[in-house]
């Protein structure tokens, strides 16, 4: 029987060619033509997010008396048209996953942490983009300054209990990005009480 490592390099892929980038805005996509170890040919499409991968962060931010920041946002795309999430944003050109966190932390909620500690990754959609999502808890978060929001940006941030935050990610955490953050860290508490 073969192995999972045989399997997996059968499909990795030999040779990319790009056949053609389109970009409109803020969403683009290359088109390659990409042969697999085992001879396939096929057609790739990758999603482009401000012209490049879209590499992001998810913040779990947790103040110094033990409760959790979360956000609530206007998000017209979605069929609530409003969100509520935990803090994110995308990775900057030349910046670490962990200085976009605490980028994105202060700019949604004018809070700070003085620990990061990384949760997790996932692909945002593997299907279709090479993004990867990190997700981290940022420790003893202090508010220190107003929100510095980037242009369209509606963003409301506020602190709630972990009894809230409980019934607040069964009922109104519709994002997959939130979704996993919390169920990553209900996951890993006993972990994270060691730290």
């Amino acid at each position: 029987m073969q192995t999972l490592e045989k399997i997996k390099e059968k499909y990795k892929v030999k040779n990319r060619k790009l056949l053609y980038s389109y970009t409109e805005g803020y969403i683009g996509k290359n088109v390659y033509e990409v042969t697999l170890n085992d001879g396939t040919i096929k057609k790739s499409e990758q999603i482009l997010k401000n012209k490049r991968n879209g590499d992001a962060v998810v913040i779990i931010p947790i103040t110094e008396l033990n409760r959790f920041v979360i956000i609530i946002e206007a998000r017209p795309n979605t069929k609530e048209e409003v969100t509520v999430s935990f803090p994110a944003g995308m990775v900057d050109n030349n910046e670490s996953y962990e200085q976009a966190a605490l980028r994105e932390l202060e700019e949604e909620t004018g809070y700070t942490s003085d620990k990061l500690i990384e949760l997790e990754w996932h692909y945002q959609d593997q299907g279709c983009s090479k993004a990867i999502i990190k997700t981290y808890v940022a420790l003893n978060c202090k508010k220190v300054k107003t929100q510095h929001l980037d242009i369209g940006e509606k963003i409301i941030s506020i602190e709630v209990s972990k009894e809230e935050l409980e019934e607040i990610s069964t009922k109104e955490f519709n994002g997959a990005n939130a979704k996993i953050a919390y169920l990553t860290y209900k996951l890993k508490q006993d972990v994270l009480r060691d730290i």
